[in-house]
């Protein structure tokens, strides 16, 4: 209660979540945008071997202001709603609470890798990308990342890139979040098909494009799943996930192949129309998107520097990239169907 011109006023409580809207998703996605691409200097600084023994280095310092834009956007926002009479957990947008979530989660593993790092040192190779402080950070930047999906989802409808586009990106980020985390399996990063002959490289070269398969084929099947996506979405998706991925080892030659893939991809949505309403072109799409991406990858890869691994090998990966795509709409639509509840099944 407030004492104003000594009259007893209550302060006022508004139910629910503010408006958010295009506007909003659209400058969130920009912020994260601005994020990834701190997280992605600081990455090509670790690539290229430009990093010292010390925390406050110039990656880190632009990675870190990066963050402090969301996290400023953010924090206003959530600030001013509280002010307005929003309770606190309603104070951003449908979508956003978790993105806000993840702006504490990313500045408390932003403080323990500091500490971590002045406690062990700095990490190298594959130490960092599986350091408990960095997989934090990892989290807290696909809450962020999220915040416009979550949006998106919550309202009906939407159709276009200005409907869709923060939706779009907001996937695009989050597939190269993992496979920017996963590098020590992405085939992208570690070429073993155009480096090494048999053996134990050759069998890790495979699992790794099944491990990258399967992001991509859940990063491709969300989408589908729940919009009809406007032409080119895949071919933005796969040319932005291509075009980060060899920024860091500078492979760019891949970059066409994943174009192609992606159109591929487009006129398939155009032309299969899949979705969970329509499950065989839904599966026939699953298989088709990573295989396609893994045949593509491989007679690029051929061209540029030739293909080491066998036939048996390299056509199997391709083959085997689709069964993972296909496993993963199975459960889909499995699960749309209510196949994989408990209810009793009764036999006639």
């Amino acid at each position: 209660m407030t004492q104003t011109g000594g009259q007893t006023a209550a302060v006022r409580r508004i139910s629910g979540h503010p408006a958010g809207g295009l506007g909003f998703d659209w400058a969130f996605i920009i912020l994260s945008g601005i994020f990834i691409a701190g997280l992605w200097v600081d990455g090509w600084a670790h690539f290229h071997g430009l990093v010292d023994d010390s925390f406050f280095t110039p990656w880190h310092f632009l990675f870190y202001s990066a963050f402090g834009l969301v996290a400023l956007f953010t924090g206003w926002h959530q600030w001013r709603n509280v002010q307005k009479g929003h309770a606190f957990t309603q104070a951003l947008p449908v979508g956003y609470w978790l993105s806000l979530l993840g702006v504490a989660l990313f500045a408390v593993g932003g403080l323990g890798d500091m500490i971590w790092h002045t406690l062990f040192g700095i990490e190298d190779g594959s130490e960092a990308l599986t350091s408990p402080t960095h997989i934090m950070l990892a989290i807290g930047m696909a809450l962020v990342f999220t915040g416009p999906l979550r949006a998106a989802w919550a309202r009906t409808g939407g159709r276009g890139w200005r409907e869709l586009g923060p939706s779009i990106l907001a996937v695009t980020m989050v597939f190269a979040l993992a496979a920017f985390f996963t590098s020590y399996a992405n085939p992208m990063l570690q070429v073993q098909a155009a480096s090494f002959g048999r053996g134990e490289t050759q069998d890790l070269g495979v699992i790794a494009v099944l491990w990258q398969a399967a992001l991509l084929a859940g990063a491709s099947l969300l989408l589908v799943s729940r919009w009809k996506l406007p032409f080119g979405a895949f071919t933005v998706m796969f040319g932005l996930h291509a075009l980060l991925m060899t920024i860091l080892n500078d492979f760019f030659l891949l970059i066409p192949g994943a174009l192609v893939a992606g159109l591929i991809a487009d006129v398939l949505v155009l032309s299969l129309r899949p979705s969970l309403a329509r499950p065989n072109a839904f599966r026939v799409f699953a298989y088709a998107v990573p295989a396609v991406y893994y045949a593509l990858y491989f007679v690029t890869i051929e061209a540029a520097a030739r293909v080491t691994w066998s036939i048996h090998v390299w056509s199997g990966a391709v083959f085997l990239a689709g069964m993972v795509g296909l496993l993963i709409s199975l459960l889909l639509v499995a699960g749309r169907d209510g196949a994989l509840s408990d209810a009793p099944v009764q036999i006639s």
